[in-house]
């Protein structure tokens, strides 16, 4: 080619980009003049030009876009009310040159008048930004590839983490509209995925804090910002708060998040904060969720809608929930008929920490407390959701006490939990591993392949990279963790276009690797990174 040039773009800030373009290698005999064109997405708007200043003015919201460039670096304006073009020195034959620009979003919410001032600083030594940009990103790499694994040095396996952070960086978005908080979106891939979801967030933010630990903080934060009085964590927020679902919530994971991040960050302020909001939450599933008040809960629904039960599990569609009924337990809540060991598991294990951060913060009165209701909850599932005859976990009818006869990744969450015998875990580990059911060319699907309806429906079939990440967890619990290494590299050697240049995808399909759904989904980088840095035992 007659020339080579070099873009860069990044953010300075939650409302500020720098994009730098720089010529080099030219060969050329002739001169050229370099134009930037584009236009505005939406019609409801127009451009305008100030100075060495594009705007592009917002009809709602008061917002505006505004690209901002050195003023000897233009010599010509092209406008229309929504598009634009901007001509540059011309390029002698065998010159080079560079140029920058800002790209600026600016609302009610935005300090503008402070980014403003930083435009002509950052304009008139760019390299300076470039050079801090350089230096986070290489904070995150560096910290990403911490592993003692055995993987920990092979390229093909460094690549799988780094991957992981550029997904999860690039679905950060800054508090917004009614957004409080800074957190990650499920995917940028897809339009629908433009919220922030509860159960997304707590693995999003165990996974944060390896890299960006205050980022993980703030997508703990944002969901919190909105428990409502009763203590219950909507399923989803919306930068238009009307729009948030209150229908139903999330499992609770919430406090393994919390715990996971202080023990990264050992900032006991952080549990401080959020241990009062976090009781809150605990306690709400046992007055609005324990239909017949026996300690075991049941996923449920705001509006006594069954598929709104079934978004609460976080498994939607999943075979378990084929034969479940809804019933009510007051006017603003009802639950299903079925006591779900994956519910109860995730509330021994937040029982356990609250625990912990009871005592980190003085607070022995509650010690007691949850120690023995951890106990008898322990004592509770051991007893009616374990099947002796198939040597697994399963859900529980309500009325009948009977086992929901269908085997899923729920049937292993009292083994990541940690709440298994070792002899009931040792049976349950017999049917992970069994070929014809959990342990498929990609391990651990949502449902087992002898079972009829395994398919590639939602939670039918296909790989969920957290519960692959849970089970896993399980077996080193357990300590098989020979077999959990060999079933991480399944996954890291198996699972298309991983090592490639290829995007993470939302779901896996267990027969083959084949990626399915949504690309760049954050819940499987940031899983995909645990098991990278997951440490193992010699055995």
């Amino acid at each position: 080619t007659d020339f080579k040039a070099i873009i860069s773009l990044i953010f300075i800030s939650s409302e500020t980009t720098l994009v730098h373009v720089e010529f080099t290698d030219i060969k050329r005999q002739t001169a050229v003049m370099p134009e930037w064109s584009g236009s505005i997405f939406k019609s409801e708007g127009k451009v305008l030009a100030n100075e060495n200043n594009i705007v592009i003015k917002g009809n709602e919201y008061n917002t505006e876009i505004k690209l901002a460039f050195q003023s000897n670096d233009i010599i010509e304006f092209n406008l229309t009310d929504t598009t634009y073009s901007l001509r540059f020195p011309l390029l002698d034959a065998e010159e080079s040159n560079s140029f920058s620009m800002l790209v600026s979003f600016y609302d009610d919410r935005c300090h503008k008048k402070t980014n403003i001032e930083l435009e002509e600083s950052i304009l008139n030594k760019p390299s300076k930004y470039l050079s801090h940009n350089e230096e986070r990103w290489n904070n995150y790499i560096n910290k990403a590839l911490q592993t003692d694994a055995s993987w920990g040095d092979k390229k093909e396996y460094q690549t799988i983490a780094v991957k992981s952070v550029q997904t999860l960086i690039n679905n950060w978005r800054s508090a917004y509209g009614n957004l409080l908080h800074d957190g990650l979106f499920p995917s940028y891939a897809v339009w629908y995925f433009n919220g922030f979801w509860a159960w997304d967030s707590w693995k999003h933010s165990v996974a944060l804090v390896k890299f960006e630990p205050e980022l993980a903080k703030n997508q703990i934060h944002t969901m919190f910002d909105y428990q409502n009085s009763a203590g219950m964590i909507a399923d989803c927020i919306y930068a238009d708060s009307t729009e948030n679902n209150w229908l139903n919530t999330k499992p609770p994971l919430a406090g393994w998040a919390i715990w996971e991040i202080f023990k990264e960050t050992h900032d006991t302020s952080f549990v401080q904060e959020m241990y009062p909001k976090l009781l809150k939450y605990h306690e709400w599933w046992y007055r609005y969720r324990d239909l017949n008040n026996n300690k075991l809960c049941e996923y449920g629904s705001s509006d006594g809608s069954l598929v709104a039960a079934k978004w609460e599990s976080g498994m939607d569609n999943a075979i378990r929930f084929d034969s479940s009924a809804i019933v009510k337990i007051d006017t603003n809540n009802y639950a299903f008929s079925q006591e779900s060991v994956d519910l109860n598991s995730y509330l021994y294990l937040e029982k356990l920490l609250i625990v912990k951060m009871s005592n980190l913060l003085g607070k022995t009165e509650i010690t007691n407390k949850y120690k023995e209701e951890a106990e008898e909850l322990s004592r509770l599932i051991e007893s009616k959701m374990f099947d002796g005859n198939t040597g697994y976990y399963y859900d529980l009818n309500l009325q009948t006490e009977e086992i929901v006869s269908v085997q899923g990744p729920e049937g292993w969450s009292p083994l990541f939990t940690g709440l298994a015998s070792e002899e009931k875990a040792k049976h349950s580990i017999l049917v992970m591993t069994d070929t014809t059911k959990f342990a498929t060319y990609i391990p651990f699907p949502t449902a087992p392949k002898d079972d009829p309806k395994f398919s590639e429906g939602y939670w039918r079939g296909p790989i969920w990279l957290d519960q692959v990440y849970f089970a896993i967890s399980a077996l080193k619990n357990y300590g098989y963790h020979e077999e959990a290494k060999q079933y991480t590299l399944q996954v890291f050697d198996r699972l298309e276009g991983l090592k490639k240049q290829a995007p993470i995808r939302e779901n896996y399909w267990p027969l083959d690797g084949k990626g399915m759904r949504v690309n760049h989904f954050s819940w499987s980088a940031a899983h995909l990174l645990l098991l990278y840095q997951q440490n193992f035992k010699s055995s």
